[in-house]
Parts: structure tokens; C-alpha cells; sequence
């Protein structure tokens, strides 16, 4: 098993984003300089900074001063004090632990952290209402975006900073601090910066100040835009520097809601404008290549396996194969073997193994993230762990291959699932479906290139190998010799299904039930189903079929032929397919059910009004045209929707309007 947590020991080649990054910050002529790590999550920003950090902790700047690093986390103090203030303290308590006491440095950094003290009174009592100010929003954002516009707004930002804010409409406002304090206050701001610069030119030991700041992602809007605040009001002087790692997006989309409505015409909002002026340099991570998701896998295990010089070992092994080529395997089994030689543990050939096997399935359905990757092969780990304790024996290819479905494509897996329950009649249906996705067999060549002397056809991949996705030249036959099934067909088509049916290994032979026991807490829904009546139950298969005829089919039996004892038991099971699964095809059942039969409609709109509004985006104009629109519980449901605050509210009174519905 492997940590979460970040670490300082670089397992995914990030040498060339540590090179970048050292060689900007310790540039003297760009300080002072602000730096944004971008990346998704889980691609690895935290780790970045604390391999960096460790560097510069060891590195001597050009006039033999140090790189003091100060690692911050605005997230760790949220809803605890005031983001900005926060943030100066972090930086001078650091600078405190390098000077000598009863020192005129010393004596600074006491004043500057009472001046910081001056500047949290105000902002604990004015709380947001003041920072929320609208001038002050403007300004600040303007001064972002239009460079233009800088000394007016710094002005409203510094004041809004200080604890002034706009007064109420009669000129009075209790919350505010009195107009001398706030001078005070306001000249506070700029000596602070002035004094701060300084103190670290003061500091011959000192290079420069570099400021590691993680989570920003994670924060609240007025957070986010507090410490972008503190960085540029406050911080940014000669001999600083700032490092932010965040998701690029997260953060514009947090910085849109704290200034709603400032957005240019034809744009979204102004946070992409103001990521762009606060960021002097941008060190975007990559996703890993298949590849690179290979060798990180391999390490992570020989990590597991190896004593820490072994592992050392074949580290730098790999850091040597890396400089060669950067986008190939640097480990695997056969490159362990060559680097350890007699000291290759079996244990960790057997893994490296599967783990080979398996690479390409986590590279293409974990799109190269590392933290995904990690809790993936923990999760993997875990079950076969669990299953050796059990007693069974599970192939780590088939539980691989199996996951992915599960962690991606939870619908589709849940079919998966569904025809196991259901007998092995319905179980040949992946059979069926591994064969229509195959490539057509080439007709037997003779020697002379006539047709005659059968070929070796007996590999399941080959150049042959039709792209995944694409239908096949003739239906293909299902396990009985007739026609394929059309559920099986239309499972089968979708991209992602028809790229995974070709992985190795074919699963078509293998007894999937224990795999199944080890993601029971996934399909604890699916299980309850086993428990109904045949009957119900196929229809209720069917009502969740991609195909639009099997789903009309089902609803017109189950007008015909479910009981009303079981008709309720029935909709409880499809409904909670739908809460799980809003865009897939049990939604489009559930509506065309609660249209044929009036009694649906209630517990149907129940559920609906659960699912958040994006996510049914893509089902609107099929609820609205679906649901009886003269039923109360549908024009709650769609006035509800109407009158709310979301951007969607407008669609969905366009479709009532031009009489989709009903």
C-alpha cells in the first residue's frame, strides 16, 4: 500500500518542472516574481513543491545568501483568522527563526508583526460585509485586469484592505472603524510594505523569500482572492518570490463568484484575466503517457519490495533511462532484473508482471493521473489481499480489467453485473460482445497468396485489429449462432466499451462472481434486484436498455402485466438507478414509464428533484416533453426549477412556453 500524501522523492520524472522552477526563482532580476504551478487533481503540484523546496533549502544564492522557504496553506486557516494576515504572519515568524535576538532585524520583525496585528482588528470586525463591498471588488478586479486602472483601484483596495469601506445610504455605518483609525490604518498598509522591503534588504544571509503556498484550490472565493490580495499588497517586494499551486480553473471559478457580473461581453468572467496579470510564469503539469504511467506504476512496487538501497538503486537507474528518453519505459520487469540481478525478489517479479499487463487499461482509463493511479493499484491491492485471506484466488489482469469499468463507466459495469445475476444465459452475452467488437478473420492464404492454406489465426490482437469503437463488417453472431442481441450491440458500440472489451485478458470464460463480492458496496442495489420476481426483474434490465424499442417494449408490459404490489417495488429499484446514474439510460426508461402510467409520476419528480440541475442538462428537454405537464407534481417540480436562482431556470421556462411539455 501507498501514502496519499505528498512526498519529496520524485517516482514521476517531474526533473525537467523541478529544473523550471529552480532555475525562475533563483533568477535575481525577475524577483520579485510569482509563480503558478497548475495541474488537476491529484497530477502531483504538491509533491512539485515539496521537492523543490527541499532544493532550495540546500541551494546558496549568487552573494552565498540563502532561500528561505516558507510553505503556507491558506486552506489550514479558513474560517480561523483573516487569509491576508495569516499569510504576512507565516512569512515573518520565519524570518524571526533566522535573525538574532536583540538584534536591530530582530527589533523589525517585532514591529512589523504588531503592525500586522493593528491590520487583523479591523478586518475581524468588519468580517466580510466590508471586504464584500462593491467599490471595493470593482477596484481590485479592475486593477487586475486593465493595468490602466491600477492607481485608482489600489487606492479602493488598500482602503477596503485597511478596514474602509462605502457607507450605508444615510452616510452612517456602525460596523466601520472611525474615520482616524482608518487613516491609521490606510497609511499602515503602505508602511508595512515599505518597512517589509526593508527588512530583507537588511538581510545580506537571506537571497531571497520564497513563498510555497498549496491548497489554494480547495478555498472559498474570498479566500482565493485574499491571498492573491496579501501577495500584491503587502508581500510583493524585491528579494520575494511566490509559488502557487492550484487547479487553473478552480481558481477562476472562484474568483468569478467574488466578483459576479464583472466579466467582459462574450466572457464568462474576469478570473481568467486575473489569473493572467497575478502569474508572471505558468509551470503547467502534465498528464503521464502510457508510458509513464508504466513506470510509475513499476516504481511504486519496487518501492513495496526493495530495501531502501535497493530502491535506491533502481532509481537512479531509471533517472539514468529517463535523460535518455523521456517518454519510454524506464522500468518493468526485465530493467529491475538488469539493475538487481540475483537480489530481483520474485514477489515483485510476479506484480511487475501484472502490473505490465495492466498498464495500458490504467492509462487509458485513468487519463496519466498519478493520485488516481495510486489509490488505484491500493484499492487493487486491497482486494487481492482480501481475497487470499478469503481463500480465492483472483487474477490481478481480470481484477484490473474489471476495476477500470467499475471506476469509469459505473453504468455500463452495473450491466456487467446485471446479466451475471441474471444466469448464464445472459452471461454469454459477453461473450457475444467480445466477439462483435473483434476484428473479421482474413480468409485463409495459400503459400502462393491464393486463397486455401489456413493462417495462424489464433491471436486475439493483430494488425487486423479494427479501431475500437467502429461497427463490425457483418452482426455478429451471439452464442447460440443467431443474430446478435440489440442491447448487447448497442453496450458493445460505445467507444469507451468496445476499447475495453479488446484489453486483455477476454473475460468471456472466466467465472466473474468472486470479482463481483470484492465491489459488492458498489452494487448493493443491483443485489436487491436479484430478490425480485423473474419477471419484474428482466423488465426492469430492460427499462434501463440503451436501446429505445427494448425500453418502450418493457413499459408496455409492465402496463399489462405487473401486479400492483410489485409495480411500486419496481419503480423504487429504477429510481434509484436513476439517482445514481442521471444521464444514462434508466432516466429515459423512468420517463417513458411515468408517460404510459400516472402513478409513477409522483415519486418520479421525488427523485428528480434530488439531482442536481447540471446534471440534468442533457435530459431537460426529454423531462419536460416526457411528464404529463397538468400533473402537480410535475409543475411544482418545473416551477421549482423556473423560479431557482440557476442559470438553467431560463431553458426550462422557454421549454414549458413553446409547449414541449406534455
Amino acid at each position: 500500500m501507498w501514502s496519499d500524501n505528498e512526498t519529496d522523492l520524485d517516482l514521476l520524472g517531474f526533473d525537467f518542472l523541478v529544473d523550471e522552477l529552480v532555475v525562475a526563482l533563483t533568477q535575481p532580476q525577475l524577483l520579485p516574481l510569482t509563480v503558478g504551478v497548475l495541474g488537476g487533481w491529484g497530477s502531483g503540484k504538491s509533491s512539485l513543491l515539496k521537492i523543490v523546496s527541499a532544493e532550495l533549502g540546500q541551494m546558496v544564492g549568487p552573494e552565498s545568501g540563502r532561500y528561505v522557504v516558507v510553505s503556507f496553506s491558506p486552506w489550514q486557516y479558513e474560517g480561523y483568522e483573516d487569509i491576508k494576515t495569516a499569510l504576512m504572519e507565516s512569512v515573518l515568524t520565519r524570518l524571526g527563526s533566522l535573525v538574532e535576538e536583540e538584534t536591530p532585524e530582530a527589533e523589525e520583525v517585532g514591529r512589523l508583526h504588531r503592525m500586522v496585528d493593528r491590520l487583523r482588528r479591523p478586518a475581524r470586525r468588519l468580517g466580510q460585509a466590508a471586504l464584500s463591498a462593491a467599490p471595493t471588488g470593482v477596484a481590485m478586479a479592475a486593477a487586475l485586469a486593465d493595468p490602466a486602472l491600477g492607481d485608482m483601484a489600489s487606492a479602493f483596495t488598500q482602503q477596503a484592505l485597511a478596514g474602509v469601506a462605502p457607507a450605508s445610504s444615510d452616510g452612517t455605518d456602525d460596523t466601520l472603524p472611525p474615520q482616524g483609525e482608518a487613516e491609521q490604518l490606510y497609511v499602515d498598509v503602505g508602511t508595512f510594505r515599505h518597512r517589509f522591503s526593508e527588512l530583507l534588504a537588511s538581510l545580506p544571509q537571506v537571497s531571497a523569500v520564497i513563498v510555497m503556498i498549496d491548497d489554494l484550490d480547495r478555498c472559498l472565493p474570498p479566500t482565493v482572492v485574499g491571498t492573491f490580495e496579501a501577495i500584491r499588497l503587502f508581500l510583493n517586494v524585491e528579494k520575494s518570490a511566490f509559488v502557487i499551486a492550484a487547479h487553473a480553473e478552480v481558481v477562476q471559478a472562484a474568483i468569478d463568484m467574488r466578483y459576479p457580473g464583472l466579466g467582459r461581453p462574450g466572457t464568462t468572467g474576469l478570473g481568467a484575466e486575473y489569473l493572467e496579470k497575478m502569474l508572471q510564469v505558468k509551470v503547467n503539469i502534465p498528464a503521464l503517457s502510457a508510458p509513464e504511467a508504466e513506470t510509475y506504476m513499476h516504481l511504486l512496487l519496487a518501492q513495496s519490495h526493495l530495501d531502501e538501497a535497493s530502491f535506491t538503486q533502481v532509481k537512479d537507474a531509471v533517472a539514468r533511462r529517463r535523460r535518455q528518453s523521456a517518454l519510454a519505459v524506464a522500468l518493468n520487469a526485465g530493467l529491475a532484473a538488469q539493475t538487481l540481478g540475483q537480489q530481483m525478489p520474485e514477489r515483485l517479479r510476479s506484480d511487475m508482471s501484472w502490473a505490465a499487463q495492466t498498464a495500458p487499461v490504467l492509462g487509458s482509463g485513468l487519463r496519466g493521473n498519478p493520485r488516481q493511479i495510486k489509490r488505484f493499484m491500493n484499492t487493487l491491492t486491497l482486494r487481492l489481499a482480501s481475497a487470499e485471506r478469503r481463500g480465492t484466488t483472483l487474477s490481478p489482469k481480470v481484477l484490473a480489467k474489471l476495476m477500470v469499468l467499475e471506476e469509469q463507466h459505473l453504468s455500463d459495469f452495473q450491466k456487467l453485473f446485471d446479466w451475471q445475476v441474471q444466469g448464464p444465459e445472459a452471461v454469454n452475452r459477453l461473450a457475444a460482445a467480445e466477439r462483435h467488437v473483434q476484428p473479421p478473420s482474413p480468409a485463409p492464404v495459400g503459400d502462393a497468396g491464393q486463397p486455401g492454406t489456413p493462417q495462424n489465426t489464433s491471436g486475439r490482437r493483430g494488425s487486423s485489429q479494427r479501431r475500437a469503437g467502429t461497427a463490425p463488417s457483418a452482426p455478429a453472431p451471439d452464442s447460440s449462432g443467431g443474430e446478435l442481441d440489440e442491447e448487447v450491440r448497442a453496450w458493445a458500440d460505445k467507444p469507451h466499451i468496445a476499447a475495453w472489451l479488446l484489453l486483455d485478458p477476454p473475460l468471456a470464460n472466466v467465472d466473474l462472481g468472486p470479482y463481483f463480492t470484492f465491489a459488492r458496496a458498489r452494487l448493493t442495489l443491483a443485489a436487491s434486484t436479484a430478490r425480485l420476481p423473474a419477471q419484474v426483474q428482466e423488465l426492469l434490465g430492460k427499462l434501463q436498455s440503451d436501446v429505445r424499442g427494448q425500453r418502450r417494449a418493457a413499459v408496455g408490459s409492465v402496463t399489462e402485466s405487473v401486479s400492483e404490489q410489485d409495480l411500486p417495488v419496481l419503480v423504487e429499484h429504477l429510481l434509484q438507478i436513476v439517482l445514481r446514474d442521471p444521464t444514462g439510460p434508466a432516466t429515459d426508461g423512468a420517463l417513458e414509464l411515468g408517460q404510459a402510467v400516472s402513478s409513477v409520476v409522483p415519486a418520479l419528480c421525488e427523485a428528480l428533484r434530488m439531482i442536481p440541475l447540471d446534471t440534468l442538462r442533457s435530459k431537460l428537454t426529454t423531462i419536460v416533453r416526457r411528464l404529463p405537464a397538468n400533473d402537480p407534481s410535475v409543475v411544482a417540480l418545473l416551477d421549482g426549477w423556473q423560479n431557482s436562482p440557476h442559470p438553467i431556470s431560463r431553458l426550462v421556462g422557454e421549454l414549458r412556453q413553446s409547449g414541449t411539455g406534455g
